[in-house]
């Protein structure tokens, strides 16, 4: 992808970063070094290098350079603890391992005189930038900047021998046995993924798109290499500890296309003048990571007039997308997160494992040439996440309509069991969002000896206002049966968010066991 942006588009930015920017064409030959480079040290095809670093320009050559020796990138969650880091080192294996000076003076190396200090165990290979090695080198490593091996006179790397069903990359996820999952995702698997996405969002080699999240995440990886293909351009943001700051970028920067989970939308609507001043280029937002209330929705589409709204179901696993809606359905199919991308099978299934009918609730279930190849440590069938019939099991709840529409009613593990009812969070937590003085909500159950769980809603208010219990309950009365009303209404100054800004309903039930 990047020689065919290389051959196109030579002068046009691939990406932009707060201190530069980088061409196709420079793109193209500085990754040619880092591969030719690294297979003089012997890492090719099989081996693995692992990538430790923030969103600057280094990860991106390193990134494409590890690629075309025909290695596989193992993304590692900055953000992660050092005991979680190890055990993705320890797991992965990789030959060599890419990291930045800031991950290097923070997690591998140890000052002189500190050798004490828990720092992570690294392949012997570090390849770093001048700062980086510095650093290395004071805490007593042996590491190769860029700039020495950019500067290598070697020739170009032979293509390497590799089919377009080896593992491409290995993206940890957080898994449902408490320790992060290694997901290898072939070549194949994400090429279908991003034609199809392509092709559906229509986008173009004009287009760009300003990138919030951490290249670790696969939202990131995915944004990344959509333009990639396309050769459109990727403009990193600084972060989004200020979403004034991120509207402020989306404006400078022209970018067309903007993409989040439901936090950087929120949090965009209410925390900067998103809808007092739109930003002139932009021509389309995609929501993914989970879902935002019809009431955001519609609130989102009235700060953004002109703006196609998008929105995308998936997990890593599936590479990562498998259902999509775009602006022509979005609202006439409220709630939906869209059908299946072509060449992905969609199935609802019941109790038996068995295919239900459209209206009927079940687990979600996908197949398709996107589905990962499996997990590093090999157990994907043990977790029950690849099926007897290599179908990924998504653990998710939802529901087809007749036109195929997938309808997700929550995690099957937060599906509260109340007075024998089965109740999903999201249903009430929409009706709950919809009021004029909520600004973030979420629905737990907490047990209860009467009704097994007990319903109970944490709610975030807009500033300046007081909502007491009374209101919210007769609010969701006129809405839900009383079965699905929660017994308890806990106004909260901010929801607990996991690094990706999901609400961390774990962090919830500890919440609620510390308050009983």
């Amino acid at each position: 992808m990047i020689a065919a942006g290389a051959e196109r588009h030579p002068g046009k930015p691939a990406a932009i970063f707060g201190d530069g920017q980088i061409s196709f064409a420079e793109l193209h030959q500085r990754s040619d070094k880092v591969a030719a480079w690294l297979r003089q040290q012997g890492v090719g095809p099989g081996d693995r290098v692992a990538i430790l670093c923030g969103n600057e320009m280094p990860a991106l050559v390193y990134f494409w350079g590890v690629l075309k020796a025909g290695a596989q990138t193992v993304d590692m969650p900055t953000l992660a603890g050092l005991a979680t880091m190890q055990g993705i080192l320890d797991e992965a294996a990789p030959k060599a391992i890419v990291a930045d000076a800031a991950q290097i003076a923070k997690h591998i190396a140890s000052k002189r005189g500190a050798s004490d200090e828990p720092r992570l165990r690294i392949p012997a290979l570090l390849l770093t930038t001048t700062a980086g090695k510095a650093a290395a080198t004071e805490g007593g490593l042996t590491a190769y900047a860029d700039d020495e091996i950019l500067a290598a006179s070697l020739p170009a790397p032979p293509p390497p021998n590799i089919t377009a069903d080896d593992v491409a990359m290995i993206v940890y996820t957080s898994g449902t046995t408490g320790r992060p999952n290694g997901v290898m995702l072939s070549h194949a698997n994400f090429i279908e993924n991003l034609e199809a996405s392509n092709a559906l969002m229509g986008l173009t080699p004009d287009d760009s798109i300003l990138i919030v999240v951490p290249l670790y995440y696969i939202h990131g990886r995915m944004q990344l290499l959509l333009h990639a293909m396309l050769g459109g351009t990727v403009v990193f943001s600084g972060g989004f500890q200020f979403p004034a700051k991120v509207h402020a970028e989306l404006i400078e920067s022209r970018v067309t296309g903007f993409s989040g989970v439901p936090y950087h939308f929120k949090q965009l609507l209410q925390r900067s003048k998103l809808a007092l001043n739109p930003p002139p280029a932009l021509k389309y937002v995609l929501i993914t990571g989970g879902a935002l209330s019809p009431t955001g929705l519609r609130e989102l589409s009235a700060a953004l007039p002109g703006v196609g709204l998008h929105l995308a179901y998936g997990q890593t696993e599936a590479a990562p997308r498998i259902t999509w809606i775009g602006p022509d359905e979005v609202f006439a199919k409220e709630g939906s997160v869209g059908r299946a991308l072509p060449n992905v099978t969609l199935e609802i299934l019941g109790p038996k494992e068995e295919p239900v009918p459209a209206g009927q609730v079940g687990e979600v279930a996908a197949g398709g040439p996107n589905i990962m190849k499996g997990y590093v440590s090999g157990d994907e069938r043990e977790l029950g996440k690849i099926d007897e019939q290599g179908r990924l099991r998504t653990g998710d709840l939802g529901r087809l309509d007749a036109d195929g529409h997938l309808f997700l009613m929550g995690r099957s593990s937060e599906m509260i069991k109340s007075a024998g009812e089965r109740i999903f969070p999201q249903e009430i937590e929409n009706v709950i969002a919809s009021h004029a003085s909520v600004r973030e909500v979420a629905v737990i159950g907490v047990p209860d000896e009467t009704l097994g769980e007990r319903i109970v809603a944490y709610v975030v208010l807009a500033s300046g206002t007081e909502v007491d219990r009374a209101t919210f309950r007769g609010h969701c009365l006129e809405q839900l049966p009383f079965v699905r009303v929660p017994k308890e209404f806990r106004s909260v100054q901010e929801l607990p968010k996991t690094a990706s800004g999901k609400v961390s309903r774990g962090k919830l039930r500890q919440i609620a066991r510390q308050d009983q």
